[in-house]
């Protein structure tokens, strides 16, 4: 269970034993962590937030898929479909948990996915209807590489340059032309706007 706030943790882990009877639950907060139990336990699931402190999201989940094959990933986040769903399910989740949602839709979706199936929210179903349909175009964030995205998630949170380039492993001068990149394809110029952006597809 990987969320960087102690009280989701508790109720999660409230919620799973009430309802399972795991052999085991362990509880992280960033990505040291996760990569620690991981490499020392074979986990059945793995319950992952998106914006976990100085955690390359993108990385972390190549490397569990390499590293944990046997390990289903289901993503529980604060923020809505419109921006990370597909990704995630893209990156090999399977499936994406919004945090308001009931106790009984979470307890639904950690069962379909240990029965070896994919858990498709409302929303994310919408999302995936709409593939090839104009709202899906009018998403500016669907223009957006793995990476720039990543850096996206970190420019909203409160990350400077030099600190994204330490969470992910990138040169400065990468981080400045992701950046730009990024500024380009949404059609904003500061960090105020583009938090805006988010605030209008993160709903």
């Amino acid at each position: 269970m990987a969320d960087d706030h102690a009280i989701v943790r508790s109720g999660i882990k409230f919620l799973v034993k009430e309802n399972f009877e795991p052999e085991l639950i362990d509880e992280a907060e960033n990505e040291e962590e996760i990569t620690k139990f991981i490499r020392g336990q074979q986990y059945d699931l793995i319950l992952l937030d998106i914006t976990l402190p100085n955690t390359d999201f993108t990385r972390l989940m190549q490397w569990i898929t390499i590293t944990s094959p046997g390990s289903k990933v289901l993503i529980f986040s604060m923020h809505s479909e419109n921006i990370y769903g597909v990704r995630s399910l893209q990156l090999g989740a399977r499936g994406y948990l919004h945090k308001t949602v009931s106790n009984d839709e979470i307890v639904f979706a950690i069962k379909r996915v240990m029965e070896g199936k994919k858990y498709i929210g409302q929303g994310l179903a919408e999302l995936l209807a709409e593939k090839n349909t104009e709202s899906k175009i009018n998403n500016p964030f669907n223009t957006l590489s793995q990476r720039e995205l990543e850096i996206v998630v970190h420019l909203n949170s409160g990350k400077t340059l030099p600190e994204i380039c330490n969470i992910l492993k990138i040169q400065y001068s990468t981080a400045n032309t992701y950046k730009r990149r990024i500024f380009d394809k949404l059609n904003v110029h500061n960090l105020l706007s583009l938090s805006r952006l988010m605030q209008s597809f993160d709903m």
